[in-house]
């Protein structure tokens, strides 16, 4: 479907924005820009104002020359989104829709009259396995969260069109867009998406998910466990990790038992549609309807799953007052960035403060020993943060192998801030033994946004494949018509 929409990722460190069009099997993105999440509007999921947090979307918007309103947005948080992947005895539609109700208020720890849910049988290109079990995508979200997700966006000034989950958005910006490659039947990818309060584990099997896990760390662990070790404040500590920081493959064979966890011995969840259509489930201020899951397949490889919202409340038109320019931040993990030139740095990333009452803070260049020496206490500071990612993302594969026979994994894709940490991706390949890199979803479309130069680009890329998934769900794939449900 031709054109353009804007991704809106809202992270508890950071928002993401990126507005993208499409038509004729290609995919351009046109404007994209990120800003700090302001921790009095927003802290790890829960939404304490809405407006404030809808006006700081406004004017990144502004900021970063969005001109579109028509918006898909992620329902991101741990505490009030769950996203499943369940096995289902082979029943038919009706008897699904009741299996799933029993299904839900099983695995998911909210009242059954407080929730929003959608759900979408997985067809695997293997079918069903001759009357084996089937696998049910399954996400449910609190309606509180998702009434006060919908009052940011009206704040914003923005259209809700769709409200997708996490993981099927970033499955769709680095497995469902750029060129097809051949790959064998069965082929399987890991996408870890390091933010700074929770990691999402997504297990993609023939681009289709398999099992969606959120872990509760990240990387503000990592930064608080250097200011508790080293003595100093946030805003510090974070330009540590940035500058300092790297998985030392010495020095975690220093505190390496042996075993298969690494260094473990150191001591220290689109599915909702704003459409017009008065037939959809659900409504921003309803319950949701029996009516049963959309028919046919999933209209990209990630899958899709949309609400349909009838009649939502119009937007807000209020202006809000133009914000002063932010001081570039650096994103960098101990490499170089390259600096926008000077007549773009008014869109360049802002810099991170704890509080007013924190400053921010040069750290020296010392010495080469010296240097050498703190790098050893940020990694000594950040090891066991180190170690439990890669216990979590450990148990995640084998939890998926155990359920599918064994079957190998292929790659592992690392996505998100905490992916910049320098050599994790080295380090994960080498204790997990599958192949690792660091995503770039930015590599396969047309950038002709001006705000930054190709090789900054390329640098934070790796925080945009959520807000990138968020902007193409109807830009590839299937048409709507194919993820129409069944009357």
């Amino acid at each position: 479907m031709a054109g353009s929409y804007v991704g809106l990722d809202i992270g508890s460190n950071l928002i993401k924005v990126l507005e993208a069009r499409g038509g004729n099997g290609r995919l351009e993105v046109t404007a994209l820009g990120v800003e700090n999440t302001p921790r009095e509007a927003f802290d790890n999921g829960v939404i304490l104002d809405a407006k404030l947090l809808g006006q700081t979307v406004k004017q990144l918007m502004k900021k970063a020359g969005i001109s579109s309103s028509q918006t898909v947005s992620a329902a991101a948080s741990t505490a009030s989104v769950v996203v499943r992947v369940v096995d289902m005895p082979p029943v038919n539609d009706s008897e699904l829709a009741e299996q799933i109700r029993w299904e839900t208020e099983r695995q998911v720890p909210f009242p059954m009259s407080d929730v929003v849910m959608d759900y979408q049988k997985i067809e695997r290109p293997e079918g069903d396995g001759g009357g084996q079990n089937i696998e049910v995508l399954l996400a449910v979200a609190q309606q509180e969260f998702i009434d006060q997700h919908v009052e940011v966006l009206q704040a914003a000034g923005l259209k809700p069109k769709y409200i997708d989950v996490v993981p099927l958005a970033a499955g769709r910006a680095l497995l469902d867009i750029g060129p097809e490659s051949s790959q064998p039947a069965g082929h399987t990818v890991v996408v870890v998406n390091i933010g700074a309060a929770s990691t999402e584990i997504g297990i993609f099997r023939d681009k289709l998910i398999a099992y969606p896990r959120s872990v509760a760390m990240g990387g503000e662990n990592m930064t608080r466990a250097i200011a508790d070790a080293m003595q100093v404040d946030m805003e510090t500590a974070e330009k540590y990790k940035c500058d300092l920081g790297e998985v030392m493959f010495d020095q975690a064979a220093m505190h390496t038992s042996g075993d298969q966890a690494g260094f473990a011995d150191f001591s220290s969840g689109g599915f909702m549609d704003f459409g017009s259509s008065p037939s959809g489930p659900t409504s921003p201020s309803g319950s949701t309807s029996p009516s049963g899951p959309m028919s046919g397949p999933m209209g990209t490889p990630s899958g899709r799953m949309p609400f349909d919202f009838s009649n939502p409340t119009p937007p807000g038109s209020a202006e809000t007052p133009e914000t002063p320019p932010a001081t570039p931040f650096d994103f960098s993990a101990g490499g170089s960035q390259e600096t926008p030139p000077a007549d773009t740095q008014e869109a360049a990333l802002p810099a991170h403060s704890e509080g007013a009452q924190n400053l921010p803070v040069h750290v020296p260049q010392p010495a080469d020993a010296q240097n050498e020496q703190l790098r050893v206490q940020v990694f000594n500071a950040i090891a066991p943060m180190v170690s439990e990612l890669l216990q979590e993302i450990r148990r995640s594969v084998e939890y998926y192998r155990s359920r599918i026979g064994d079957a190998p994994v292929h790659e592992m894709l690392l996505i998100g801030g905490g992916s910049k940490l320098k050599r994790l991706d080295e380090f994960i390949q080498a204790e997990m033994g599958i192949p690792t890199r660091i995503a770039n979803p930015l590599q396969n479309v047309q950038v002709s946004s001006k705000n930054y130069s190709h090789d900054y680009l390329m640098e934070i890329a790796p925080l945009f494949p959520v807000s990138l998934g968020l902007a193409a769900y109807d830009l590839i794939g299937a048409p709507a018509a194919a993820r129409k449900r069944k009357k």
